[in-house]
C-alpha cells in the first residue's frame, strides 16, 4: 500500500509545517524540500546541512521511496520508455522524448510536416533493455502518468482499452519523473512535462494539483502541459490555482454523436459543456489551450468534420494539434491511421479558417511508446 505521508509529495509549506511540528525552525523544511526537489538527492545522508539526529529521524519516519525501473525500451528516434514498478506492485509507464535544440519550443510538440524524408523503420535495437544509454538533446520532455490505469475508456487508447486503475499520490508523480532524470543524467535544466501518460489527470486532482505546486518551485508553469478528456467538474478547480498549467483538452470530435462514439465519458460530460469549460479557462498573454484531436481513418476525418470542429472552436485561443492514429492491432483492432493526404487536407482546411494547426509527430512508435500507446498491465482486468 501507498505510505500515508510520502515525503516527495510533501510542498514546500507542508515542510515548513512538519519542521515546526517537530520543533524544528521553519527554514529546515525549506533545506529539506530544495534539496528533494532542487539537488534531486536520494537519501537523507546527502543533506550534509542537516544535523545527523535529524537525518536519522527522517530516514525513519519519513522513507523516500522511488519507483523501481523495470524495464527501458528504447526508440529509434531517441525517445525512450520507462516501465516503472511503486511500491505496491502496480506498474506504470512514463516516456522520455528529445527535443531538438535548434526547433524545440517550450510545449509544443514539432509539426511532422516539416519534418521532411522521416520514415519509420523498424528499431534493431532491443525489445527491452536495462543498460543505460546516452540522451544529447539539450532539451527534453517527460510525459508522466497520473494514475495506473485509465477509467475514460477512449475506443482509440490502449491504455483505456486496458481499464481502470488507482490515482497516483504526487510523491509517486513526482517519483517517476525523479527516476528518468536519475537515469538518464539529466537535471531540471531544458525540462518540459506533459502529464498525457496513462491516466486521466482531472480525475486525481488529490495527487496531481501538489504534484505541481512542487514542480513549479522549480520549474515554469509554461514548461508544464495537463492535458484532460474533458472532466468539466475539475476545470474550475485547476483555473483556480495561483499557478496554471499549460492546458490540453482532448477534443476529438465536433459532434456529440461521434465524441460519444469515441469517448463515451462524453455521455457524462457533453461535449457542449466541455468547449464551454474551454471558453472560461483564464488565459495569460502569449498562451493558448491545446485542442488534441486524435485523426481516425472513417471517423472523424472528413472535410465537413474539419469544418465543424473549426466552427465549434471558434473565437476560443486555441492550437489544434492533430494527432494521427497509432495503430495497435491487438488492443485497437480495425482502428486505422488516416493517409497522408486526409492529414493535409484536415489541417489544410482548419488553417484556412484562421485557425493554428499542428500535426504531431508521435514519439517512440517502435517502442510503443507513442500517444494512446502506454499501459501498465498486458490484459483488460474488467474480463476476468
Amino acid at each position: 500500500m501507498v505510505a500515508a505521508v510520502d515525503p516527495l509529495g510533501l510542498t514546500l509549506a507542508a515542510w515548513e509545517t512538519l519542521a515546526a511540528e517537530w520543533s524544528l525552525p521553519r527554514y529546515r523544511g525549506r533545506q529539506i524540500f530544495d534539496a528533494l526537489h532542487r539537488r534531486r538527492v536520494r537519501d537523507y545522508s546527502a543533506i550534509r546541512e542537516l544535523p545527523g539526529a535529524l537525518r536519522e529521524r527522517l530516514a525513519g519516519e519519513l522513507p523516500l521511496a522511488f519507483p523501481e525501473i523495470v524495464r527501458r525500451e528504447l526508440s529509434e528516434d531517441g525517445s525512450a520508455k520507462y516501465g516503472l514498478r511503486l511500491a505496491d506492485g502496480a506498474l506504470i509507464e512514463a516516456v522520455w522524448m528529445p527535443g531538438e535544440p535548434a526547433r524545440a519550443r517550450v510545449n509544443e510538440f514539432e509539426d511532422a510536416r516539416t519534418i521532411l524524408n522521416f520514415e519509420f523503420r523498424n528499431s534493431k535495437l532491443p525489445e527491452s533493455s536495462n543498460s543505460k544509454f546516452e540522451f544529447r538533446d539539450s532539451k527534453y520532455t517527460v510525459c508522466l502518468s497520473s494514475q495506473t490505469g485509465c477509467a475514460v475508456d477512449c475506443a482509440f487508447c490502449v491504455t483505456g482499452r486496458l481499464g481502470g486503475g488507482r490515482n497516483l499520490s504526487a510523491g509517486e508523480i513526482l517519483g517517476q519523473l525523479y527516476a528518468v532524470q536519475h537515469d538518464s543524467g539529466r537535471t531540471g535544466e531544458g525540462l518540459r512535462i506533459v502529464f498525457m501518460g496513462m491516466g486521466e489527470p482531472f480525475l486525481n486532482p488529490e495527487g496531481v494539483l501538489p504534484a505541481l505546486d512542487i514542480l513549479f518551485e522549480t520549474l515554469s508553469p509554461r514548461r508544464v502541459t495537463v492535458s484532460t478528456a474533458g472532466i468539466t467538474p475539475a476545470f474550475e478547480v485547476f483555473a483556480a490555482r495561483p499557478r496554471r498549467p499549460n492546458l490540453a483538452v482532448s477534443v476529438n470530435a465536433a459532434d456529440q454523436e461521434t465524441r460519444v462514439r469515441l469517448m463515451p465519458i462524453t455521455r457524462t460530460y457533453p461535449l457542449e459543456q466541455v468547449v464551454e469549460a474551454m471558453r472560461a479557462w483564464p488565459l495569460e498573454p502569449r498562451r493558448r489551450i491545446t485542442a488534441e484531436y486524435v485523426l481516425i481513418a472513417g471517423e472523424n476525418d472528413s472535410p465537413d468534420d474539419a469544418r465543424r470542429l473549426a466552427r465549434l472552436l471558434s473565437g476560443i485561443r486555441v492550437k489544434v494539434n492533430l494527432i494521427p492514429l497509432n495503430e495497435d492491432p491487438r488492443y485497437l483492432p480495425g482502428w486505422k491511421r488516416p493517409d497522408d493526404a486526409s492529414i493535409d487536407g484536415f489541417a489544410r482546411r482548419l488553417a484556412e479558417s484562421r485557425m493554428a494547426v499542428t500535426v504531431r509527430r508521435s514519439r517512440g512508435p517502435d517502442a510503443r511508446a507513442a500517444c494512446g500507446q502506454l499501459k501498465g498491465r498486458l490484459e483488460d482486468l474488467r474480463r476476468k
